[in-house]
């Protein structure tokens, strides 16, 4: 009963001061970013620079077919202006270096072809139909791009000349080899023969629901780890830690109240940015207890942190250091190519994974359950050490 008497309590404090109104603030804000700053579906910014030595009616008949099919549309020619420069092409095959130097500004008109996505008919990549080779590389260099020549081989098949930059990954150049080493039909043929096994429907997360697991991992667990450290810094300033040493109320419900305080808020917060996007596609059943425990572990932390130190400008350091270093993760959630052993060693890596099982329709319950005990006894750990520096401190 003294812990839900002193939970109220907090949380009358709370209402009236400026955290908890940044928390909900705050989600409000992201949700507004979301709704009117997001684009539910991917606008394409692909881009493709051909040039082609393919006599014109083989060109005109692949274009034409993908027309036909739907997957393709012309647009309005584009402008391009090539600047004076000079540079140097090396051919990796036979080494042989060759030497460019334009000296007048020269303006060319391309033609310009939209590929479709065969599902969606929305936009996939833009590709522009350079009429000379030297108009592509002088554009490609200008501008860093990567382009390539269309031709045909000496047995009739198609072949590509690739113009790469030099800073581009050795995957993406082994990638490139891969894709023109055979024939499209060869290549068909090999894709077909590969076994595919189904895992089950699945759903794909549009561009606002993929941001959700970034957002809630921040307004969840890492602003709970800062808003329970100022917490606790404004109650050492008001020497309130302190009149605890004189009291027969124990610590840990003292802290445990401010815990539940921080977890409140985050429940407040998330759901401020979940249900208007989600809806009811989320599992919550598995969403509200993740979400609860990953907070109370991070403000766990927050509170051991908070009892080396007097005051929060001390702690400045420690608090943004940690902040930047757990949302590392993010960089591999958005780019899943950067994906290195070391850094799934960072909490918050499952906690954006296990949000992302939560949203779609088919997630792993076992992965978010399994990373549920987990958090769970770390939090439990963790405030235990919490709760043995404070008594500390306020016995010394």
């Amino acid at each position: 009963m003294k812990l839900i008497s002193s939970y109220i309590k907090e949380m009358k404090i709370a209402a009236r001061g400026f955290y908890f109104y940044i928390e909900t603030s705050f989600a409000v804000i992201l949700l507004l970013v979301l709704l009117l700053a997001v684009n539910e579906n991917p606008v394409s910014r692909q881009k493709e620079y051909l040039s082609s030595d393919l006599p014109a009616q083989f060109t005109q008949a692949m274009i034409d077919t993908g027309i036909s099919e739907g997957t393709a549309r012309w647009a309005d020619d584009t402008e391009f202006v090539l600047k004076p420069n000079s540079f140097e092409v090396t051919n990796k095959q036979t080494d042989e270096i060759i030497k460019y130097d334009f000296d007048e500004e020269q303006t060319v008109m391309v033609s310009t072809l939209e590929n479709l996505d065969p599902k969606t008919k929305e936009l996939a990549s833009t590709a522009y139909f350079f009429d000379a080779e030297e108009d592509l590389i002088r554009v490609l260099y200008d501008q860093k791009y990567v382009g390539a020549v269309l031709g045909l081989t000496n047995t009739g098949e198609l072949s590509y000349k690739y113009y790469l930059q030099g800073f581009e990954t050795e995957r993406m150049v082994d990638l490139l080899s891969v894709l023109n080493l055979g024939s499209l039909d060869e290549l068909e043929e090999a894709s077909k023969a590969i076994e595919v096994r189904s895992l089950g429907s699945f759903t794909n997360l549009n561009n606002r629901q993929n941001l959700i697991p970034v957002f809630l991992t921040f307004t969840g667990s890492l602003m709970g780890f800062f808003i329970v450290m100022a917490y606790i810094f404004l109650d050492k300033d008001e020497g309130v830690i302190k009149a605890f040493a004189v009291t027969p109320s124990s610590v840990w419900k003292y802290l445990l109240s401010k815990t539940m305080i921080i977890m409140t808020t985050v429940v407040f917060s998330s759901t401020i940015i979940m249900i208007p996007i989600m809806g009811a596609q989320p599992n919550y059943l598995l969403f509200y207890p993740f979400l609860l425990i990953t907070t109370f572990t991070f403000a766990a932390l927050g509170l051991l942190s908070a009892s080396f130190f007097d005051s929060i400008s001390k702690s400045f350091g420690l608090m943004y250091g940690l902040m930047i270093v757990l949302m590392m993760p993010a960089f591999s959630y958005f780019i899943p190519s950067f994906d290195p052993l070391w850094l799934r060693f960072f909490p918050t890596y499952p906690i954006l994974q296990g949000y992302k099982e939560i949203l779609v329709s088919n997630g792993d319950t076992g992965y978010v359950l399994m990373y549920t005990g987990i958090f769970l006894a770390a939090g439990i750990i963790i405030f235990l050490l919490a709760n043995f520096r404070f008594k500390k401190t306020l016995t010394v």
